[in-house]
């Protein structure tokens, strides 16, 4: 899966693959071999296998594509996202969609904690999706009602598939 990476005002182009050692991350042309392991909600351990260096990292998804991440002392703000919205291109189609919660990220359905009909408030929990051994709470972006739920757990989706659409 490719990624734009924003941090501070410059953008890195991100490679993740998973392989059967855990997973390929290629970062502005630069590849690292690593394992992820998740330790406790937001927390996971991050391994390079081929120094076996581990570090702690913490993240915190605060918007569609606005990620906090700490690392040892430092914490930071990062925007994820797809090339398409890395150019503009995606904006008007991310605006226009904003009643529906995508997949941000390949994974597979943990929970889905609304039903059709349900009145939602923003930053209120609809999906639980584990990827790359995390679990990651998705919530509304906005006020609604809850018009489809397109998926159920135990499911495994793609990126950008629509998990969830309000009204």
């Amino acid at each position: 899966m490719k990624w734009v990476v924003r941090y501070g005002g410059v953008d890195h182009e991100v490679e993740v693959e998973r392989t059967s050692a855990g997973l390929h991350v290629t970062v502005d042309g630069e590849s690292r071999e690593l394992d992820l392991l998740r330790l406790d909600g937001s927390v996971a351990s991050l391994r390079f296998l081929d120094d076996n260096s581990s570090y702690a990292v913490a993240c915190q998804r605060e918007s569609r594509t606005l990620w906090r991440l700490a690392l040892l002392e430092t914490s930071l703000t990062v925007e994820v996202m797809t090339p398409v919205e890395a150019t503009g291109l995606g904006a008007e189609a991310s605006a226009a969609g904003a009643g529906r919660l995508e997949a941000p990220i390949p994974g597979k359905v943990v929970a889905v904690k609304v039903a059709e009909g349900d009145r939602v408030e923003p930053g209120q929990p609809l999906v639980v999706l584990e990827a790359m051994k995390m679990e990651n709470e998705l919530a509304a972006e906005r006020e609604g009602t809850v018009s489809r739920v397109h998926v159920e757990p135990g499911m495994t989706v793609e990126a950008g598939m629509i998990l969830v659409e309000l009204e």
